[in-house]
């Protein structure tokens, strides 16, 4: 069963893997002690790509929705661990080069009682008026460590076992454009 969240154009990216469209992989970290300049409700944006880029977020997003954001390039990745018997699934995340305002903000927010919530959002290089994921994925952070360079976190909640994550699998055999001519 295909993710209803994920639209065609994504689907369609992610099964055939043209040449000429990337996925573009993007990161909200939401606290309510994260606040911009002028004091107003704000997020740390963060993208995979090698350059940081403006992009609108789903109007129904906490923060921000509905506006562009810029998301700042930084080194990220996220995965689900193995599921061990009688253990809870574990998403690790790490963050790799951090500056210094995501580092004193997630200082900031690890001693509030309020947990840190990370939302995903994939888009089209070739479409960022929207992600291709509504809603986005949400998990919640715990276990946030944070030192001069590195963001480390896991998410044990807002994981859906259902299936596989990503939740469509791309096979050659379904989709035999992925192993090319």
């Amino acid at each position: 069963m295909p993710d209803e969240s994920m639209s065609d154009a994504i689907r369609e990216a992610y099964a055939t893997a043209p040449s000429d469209e990337v996925v573009v992989h993007t990161l909200e970290l939401r606290h309510p002690s994260f606040v911009d300049d002028d004091g107003n409700p704000d997020s740390i944006w963060v993208t995979t790509q090698n350059d940081d880029i403006v992009a609108t977020i789903e109007a129904t997003a906490p923060v921000k929705g509905g506006q562009d954001v810029t998301f700042r390039h930084f080194a990220f990745k996220f995965q689900l661990a193995g599921i061990a018997p009688g253990q809870t699934p574990t998403l690790q995340l790490s963050i790799d080069g951090v500056d210094r305002r995501i580092v004193e903000n997630l200082d900031l927010a690890v001693t509030q009682p309020t947990k840190i919530v990370m939302c995903y959002r994939p888009y089209l290089a070739s479409d960022l008026s929207e992600p291709q994921m509504d809603p986005p994925a949400t998990y919640t952070l715990s276990d946030v460590k944070v030192d001069a360079l590195t963001v480390t976190a896991q998410a044990r909640d807002g994981i859906d076992l259902n299936g596989a994550f990503p939740r469509k699998v791309y096979t050659a055999a379904e989709f035999p454009a992925l192993i090319g001519q």
